[in-house]
């Protein structure tokens, strides 16, 4: 053997799990679809009087069809590299989870009883681990040499496919700066410090479809400008903040009416009926958090009112957070279709005061996938 030559290194393999890099985004899209998927069904079947599609002594629940996407999300990462693969696979498997996870009342009692007061609670649970997961994903890692080969090569995908922005192409070069320094892996750095010079070359620029997407964001946040200055959104959360605080503060209400009313009584609060023997327990915690709930959220009104920007967004934020985390999980108990519609309320409400804190009290964050 010709000892001039440069010898492989031998090392031992390493099945040590690596993150992808756009796993939060994906699994993000996964919860949205999943939520949504459960809300729209939810609200399909209430307005259409829970129809069936049976005869013959067959009926095919929604579950079927959630099982059906839910083998398309599996299958399409196995077969296709592509990076739409997993964007589609992601609003299958979110879909079909929405769909299969609704009937879970089916699943868990002995009469396949759709309406189980628990059924909700449970969906609801699932979706918040799922949120939780992809909120976590979405977290900033820190990778080594065999990390870092892994997101380059997983984004170098992008070049094949003429996808590349000017931030991906920074990231990219960053990360190959980073490889290249390694001690511990020569091979790696051997092989980043080859691929720099072509990522760094005119041949990879940024692509007519990428500067398309770069400029209608550019458009979007423009037309937010000028529809939605600072002052109009600030006056908006202040609104809602009132109407949704004074609103939970019902909670207050539920909490006097059990702790007076006799234990076997009957009481009718927004069109609910109480039973004092068997909700009183959940009603009564349920009723402290939205207590809770509504007291943050006026706090927060207040706070705007005087221009206490970021503590108003913290205590708005904090409200929803627990309401949506937690009060929901013990309303579902009782009324599904409550829980639907304070979702629907809650989540765009949510959505606004998180925009506000990115556009006026958080510092510009570039985004590496553009």
């Amino acid at each position: 053997m010709d000892e001039s030559l440069p010898q492989p290194v031998q090392r031992v393999g390493s099945a040590r799990p690596v993150a992808r890099p756009h796993a939060g985004a994906r699994l993000g899209l996964l919860v949205i679809s999943f939520g949504v998927t459960v809300v729209v069904t939810r609200l399909f079947l209430v307005l259409a009087g829970y129809p069936q599609i049976a005869g013959g002594g067959y009926h095919i629940a929604h579950a079927l069809w959630g099982g059906v996407l839910l083998a398309v999300g599996a299958i399409l990462p196995l077969a296709w590299a592509n990076d739409w693969a997993f964007t589609v696979a992601a609003l299958c498997a979110g879909t079909g989870v929405g769909l299969f996870i609704d009937e879970v009342g089916k699943f868990i009692t002995s009469k396949n009883n759709y309406f189980t007061p628990v059924a909700a609670p449970i969906i609801y649970v699932v979706f918040l681990g799922v949120l939780a997961l992809a909120r976590r994903a979405s977290r900033p890692r820190q990778y080594d040499a065999r990390g870092q080969t892994y997101v380059v090569l997983d984004d170098l995908t992008r070049v094949a496919d003429a996808r590349v922005g000017t931030g991906l192409r920074a990231d990219l070069l960053s990360r190959l700066t980073l490889i290249t320094t390694s001690t511990d892996r020569p091979d790696l750095a051997d092989l980043a410090g080859r691929l720099r010079p072509y990522v760094a070359s005119p041949a990879v620029q940024a692509q007519s479809i990428v500067l398309r997407r770069q400029r209608a964001v550019a458009w979007l946040e423009s037309v937010e400008r000028r529809l939605l200055p600072r002052t109009l959104h600030r006056i908006i959360l202040i609104v809602l903040s009132l109407l949704i605080g004074l609103y939970s503060l019902l909670g207050l209400a539920v909490v006097v009416v059990l702790a007076t009313s006799d234990a076997n009584a009957i009481v009718k609060i927004d069109d609910q009926t109480i039973r004092g023997s068997t909700d009183a327990p959940v009603l009564l915690l349920a009723g402290a958090g939205e207590t809770i709930v509504g007291l943050l959220l006026l706090a927060s009104a207040v706070l705007l009112i005087f221009a206490r920007d970021r503590r108003g967004i913290q205590a708005g934020i904090a409200g929803l957070v627990l309401s949506l985390a937690g009060v929901n999980i013990l309303l579902g108990y009782v009324s599904a279709e409550t829980v639907v519609a304070a979702i629907i309320v809650e989540l765009p409400m949510l959505g606004l005061y998180v925009r506000y804190r990115k556009r006026f009290l958080a510092p510009a964050i570039t985004d590496p996938d553009g």
